[in-house]
């Protein structure tokens, strides 16, 4: 598998360094998971799955708060275009656009355990993701969801087809939704005609977008560390397993055990130790692979590889 990044030097520069000091929260990176999705693909029901089963102060930029429909129980405060929960987590509005979104979380004194950025519709998700690298936060992925009832019908249609396909090029994983609702047939061909467009993208399934908060779930930083996870629940889409990193391992050992991973994985992430001692963070997301140095402020032992199958 070819990064979609480039990997940080093995160990980590004087360079890097520099830019990691003058960052927020002492150098720690928060990861941002993007999730994308024409009209309809349900982001939002994605969304509202994941602040329902989080248990860490997580931030989701969405572009309108009134479409994330929370139980008023849970509601700390509103102000403004934020809403603040009783567990610690915010949802803000893009309203004021993505600087602004992501300078008022670099204000804040503690910093959240994961972003989760809901894309409009019809937006790029190539263009927001240099956003998600900026000072204090890290890519974790782009997730695109795919409405399997409606999908084939959009990339027929001259009004819907550029959207989709720009999209869908931008994604490092594509999860369908609403398989339950449409026959075997419909999927296969829904699957048939996204390898035949971007065959390097894994495809998912789930069977509806509720499934895919448990996904976006799995992306939050955890006390465990980077390796962790939240516990599993009764119908979670996905199967968790470790595999055992050498310690040290070198950088081309490493990533002949990633491009060994089984061909459903989803997610794979752990910290591994270089043959100098550095300590190197793995985050595999789909198609997308980051390997670099840990920053001091996220500072933990090697890990095993934790990954994650759907």
């Amino acid at each position: 598998m070819e990064p979609l990044t480039a990997l940080a030097s093995w160990p980590m520069t004087d360079d890097s360094l520099t830019v990691e000091t003058i960052a927020p929260w002492d150098g720690r990176r928060v990861p941002v998971t993007l999730i994308g999705g024409y009209l309809g693909a349900g982001k939002t029901t994605a969304i509202n799955e994941f602040l329902r089963r989080t248990d860490r102060p997580v931030a989701v930029l969405v572009n309108d708060v009134g479409e994330i429909n929370i139980d008023a129980a849970l509601i700390k405060r509103r102000h403004g275009d934020t809403i603040e929960l009783t567990d610690g987590c915010i949802c803000c509005s893009l309203a004021d656009g993505l600087a602004t979104a992501f300078d008022s979380l670099r204000a804040r004194e503690q910093a959240p355990d994961h972003v989760v950025l809901e894309l409009s519709g019809v937006a790029d998700p190539a263009r927001v993701a240099p956003w998600a690298d900026s000072d204090g936060f890290r890519l974790d992925g782009i997730v695109v969801l795919i409405d399997t009832d409606q999908f084939l019908a959009r990339l027929d249609d001259n009004r819907t087809n550029s959207f989709v396909t720009t999209q869908l090029a931008a994604a490092d994983v594509f999860v369908l939704t609403k398989t339950d609702i449409v026959e075997a047939a419909q999927i296969a061909a829904v699957e048939s005609r996204l390898a035949e467009m971007e065959p390097e993208i894994p495809i998912r399934r789930t069977r509806t977008a509720h499934d895919a908060g448990a996904l976006l779930d799995i992306g939050t930083r955890r006390p465990g560390g980077v390796a962790d996870i939240p516990s599993s629940q009764l119908f979670d889409p996905h199967t968790v397993e470790t595999h055992p990193l050498p310690r040290p391992v070198s950088e081309t050992e490493l990533h002949t055990i990633l491009d060994g991973l089984p061909a459903d994985t989803v997610r794979a992430k752990g910290v591994a130790e270089a043959p100098d001692g550095t300590r190197i963070l793995v985050q595999q997301v789909g198609r997308r692979r980051r390997v670099t140095a840990l920053p001091q402020a996220e500072d933990q032992d090697a890990t095993d590889l934790v990954v994650i199958r759907l």
